[in-house]
């Protein structure tokens, strides 16, 4: 049985370009995979706090309490039982949500997601795939091909260890006229991707 991890970051419940994409990607899923489970984090509807002091010194070694180290535990262990993860994700302000940072800030931890041995980086999420649905409200010129969003979530995510990601993103939000035949174009690229995978 596949498990699914499912993260929204958009501050809209409705109109929002990166929910309609993630509702489609997850009725794919689901009739890809009729008894797969789905995990659900609404970062909008239940944020993820920033990081403390006291949680960071308790990542690298320092005094640990419950409180402390409850969340990020609860949000590795979320991806650890996944199969695959799908994370829906505009832009704002030429990067990503801040409770999308403040998310991962809690899971990219050391000796949990990743390793540092003799002068290297290990990530240790593998063998896992993660869908990456992106919008922008401004369009992509002709020579833009992957945002500053994409890349850093892409590089974040193989620091971690996931190195197998498929992109999706609809450019020119703000324009309805161009951006809604991007939608649908879109949703049926997601369906043809999810059926012969």
């Amino acid at each position: 049985m596949k498990t699914l991890l499912k993260i929204d970051s958009s501050i809209r419940l409705n109109n929002s370009f990166s929910r309609a994409l993630g509702d489609h990607f997850l009725t794919c899923w689901c009739e890809k995979h009729p008894t797969g489970k789905i995990i659900s984090r609404d970062l909008h509807t239940r944020p993820v706090p920033h990081l403390t002091e006291a949680t960071v010194q308790a990542f690298f070694g320092g005094p640990a309490s419950y409180d402390n180290l409850a969340l990020s535990d609860e949000l590795i262990n979320e991806i650890n039982v996944c199969d695959e993860i799908l994370i829906t994700c505009p832009m704002y302000n030429f990067h990503i949500p801040s409770s999308l940072k403040a998310y991962l800030d809690h899971v990219v931890r050391v000796n949990k997601t990743f390793q540092y041995t003799d002068g290297k980086y290990k990530g240790l999420l593998t063998n896992k795939r993660c869908y990456l649905l992106t919008t922008m409200g401004g369009k992509k010129n002709g020579s833009m091909q992957n945002t500053g969003v994409e890349n850093y979530l892409r590089n974040i995510l193989e620091f971690i260890g996931i190195n197998d990601t498929v992109l999706f993103c609809i450019d020119g939000t703000a324009d309805l006229n161009y951006a809604t035949p991007i939608l649908a174009e879109t949703k049926m690229k997601i369906t043809n991707s999810i059926s012969i995978l």
